[in-house]
């Protein structure tokens, strides 16, 4: 399959400079000269349309969009242990791939092309991004007292069981991860194990880690030492990680964070919504973190959009930090972009526009309303969008979006499953 994108602007590069971008099988094959022996079997008229990479979200619950405006303007605690958990038990495994089917029909149309996951279910986002063409990596969220305990180990199991289901699906652009949930749902004898486990077999990790004031203090008292330390003591950095949140850090943590296998994904509107405060965000960048960015789940959330989350990231720590310098438009895109390629180990990948790069690409219309004029892509990206600018959405070549259309998700479909499953909440 051979796609041609014709007279488009590219990101970073002069408003009046237009390019041709060839694309053949999963891979950008030429830019502007067209490779031998090329087909076009899809041209997409690039004419007043911006090409980049697409976005990657680096935290997310996807499952949980069928929880999406049902718990709200709550404390943390009555929000996840009394209202959504209840419902997390009694969600079942179809009803879970239509929320996965939700969450990835949001992310798709506001440009978001990967995604990195927490699932209860994990086979069924596998199916989910079988089925819909999506990029994700998947991760079972894990919680356990120690390596003997029943619940933690059958959770493994599913974790293993998923990775084994996701190797014999070949539609599938999906690699994984194991997720321990947090520190707080996790006994040290299963956090050691599940750290071995990764070490082991060569996996990386994701987890929940210094979000709320009170773990952190409650980690203090019991261990003597942050979250973060915490972790690293129980060699969590020893291999690829992801950090969710890290809302509550102290000096020592930064150089903690330093470590190159360390990526931190914050989550601005959920840490807001939930009142968990502000990631020293400007710091980490300062410090040379990987700073990359999530949406957290539409439960807490309520959008999946990355746009959004880009403006809210850049805006909150200008204002927090009470310095309008702090994360310029042009690096909070990089946070959006290229730090997330890295924390999903994607980077040599994705994340570029180059020659031999998979095609995860969007396109956006240059004449919407609120993107004029652009003087400058990143900004009008970060501070104009609202992702409804997208157009079309290329992910390892396949348009998965044409002209705002989704091509392998059947949205009534979808719509009248979603209502099945909220019929059940009662």
């Amino acid at each position: 399959m051979g796609t041609r994108i014709k007279n488009v602007h590219l990101l970073n590069e002069e408003n009046s400079v237009r390019r041709d971008v060839f694309i053949e099988g999963t891979r950008i094959t030429g830019i502007d000269q067209m490779p031998e022996d090329f087909t076009a079997d899809l041209t997409i008229d690039g004419t007043g349309r911006l090409l980049m990479p697409g976005l990657i979200n680096c935290h997310t619950h996807a499952y949980m969009s069928v929880f999406r405006n049902y718990a709200d303007d709550l404390p943390f605690d009555e929000w996840l242990f009394r209202r959504i958990t209840p419902l997390e038990d009694k969600l079942t495994a179809e009803q879970a791939y239509w929320g996965n089917i939700l969450s990835i029909s949001e992310m798709i149309r506001t440009g978001t092309t990967c995604f990195i996951d927490m699932q209860m279910f994990p086979k069924m986002a596998v199916k989910a991004c079988a089925d819909t063409g999506m990029r994700a990596v998947i991760t079972r969220g894990l919680v356990g007292k120690d390596r003997n305990d029943e619940g933690g180990i059958r959770r493994l199991k599913e974790a293993f069981d998923e990775m084994e289901y996701g190797r014999n699906e070949p539609a599938a652009n999906v690699t994984f991860a194991l997720g321990p949930h947090a520190i707080y749902t996790c006994g040290r004898d299963y956090l050691e194990y599940v750290a071995g486990l990764a070490k082991e077999k060569g996996l990386s990790l994701n987890i929940h880690c210094s979000e709320t004031q009170y773990e952190y203090d409650t980690c203090m008292k019991e261990h003597g030492m942050t979250p973060t330390a915490y972790l690293n003591s129980l060699h969590f950095f020893d291999v690829p990680i992801i950090l969710a949140h890290c809302v509550y850090l102290d000096d020592g943590d930064f150089e903690l964070l330093k470590n190159p296998n360390v990526s931190v994904a914050l989550n601005p509107a959920s840490n807001m919504k939930l009142a968990n405060g502000f990631p020293p965000a400007a710091r980490m960048m300062k410090e040379g973190i990987n700073v990359c960015l999530g949406t957290d789940g539409a439960s807490s959330n309520n959008s999946l959009n990355m746009f959004q989350e880009m403006r809210l990231l850049s805006l909150s720590q200008k204002g927090a930090a009470k310095d309008s310098l702090v994360l310029t438009a042009d690096e909070t895109l990089k946070i959006a972009v290229e730090n997330g390629c890295r924390a999903a180990g994607l980077d040599a990948k994705l994340g570029k526009i180059e020659k031999g790069r998979t095609a995860d690409l969007i396109l956006l219309d240059e004449n919407a309303p609120n993107f004029q004029p652009h003087h400058h892509f990143p900004s009008a990206l970060v501070y104009s969008s609202t992702g409804c600018e997208v157009t079309d959405v290329l992910i390892g070549g396949k348009v998965v979006m044409k002209d705002r259309s989704l091509t392998t998700i059947d949205e009534e479909r979808m719509s009248y499953e979603i209502q099945k499953v909220i019929d059940t909440f009662g």
